[in-house]
């Protein structure tokens, strides 16, 4: 039954693998819907080639945090013998929330960037 704790590593692994992947191959043509990929960053080519260059290190850097995290709390939650799903469940919400603040941070930094009244 802890084996199901290696699901909480699951979105850590995404982030690191994705970010890793954007900064090895960077997407440079919009059209093509890959990369990162929101509205934000669509707005324009100089949204778009701002995004493809910092989502990468955001997610490798979050990602890493993440993993971080999952691992001291999937521990914890072990040792404390908190029942599996419920710390399988907490992992889920954590890693959800740093998803989230990963595509935050990245719009928002877009956004600051181009404040201008380009956006």
């Amino acid at each position: 039954m802890e084996a199901l704790l290696i699901l909480n590593l699951i979105m850590p692994f995404v982030m690191i693998l994705v970010g890793y992947l954007l900064k090895k191959h960077p997407v440079l043509d919009m059209s093509t819907h890959n990369g990162y990929n929101t509205s934000v960053s669509r707005r324009s080519q100089e949204h778009w080639d701002y995004a493809q260059s910092i989502a990468p290190d955001i997610f490798l850097s979050l990602g890493k945090v993440l993993l971080a995290v999952e691992t001291v709390l999937s521990i914890v939650l072990l040792l404390f013998r908190i029942p599996v799903y419920i710390s399988v469940a907490a992992g889920m919400c954590i890693g959800v929330a740093f998803l989230v603040f990963g595509f935050y941070k990245t719009d928002s930094k877009i956004k600051g960037k181009f404040h201008n009244g380009s956006n």
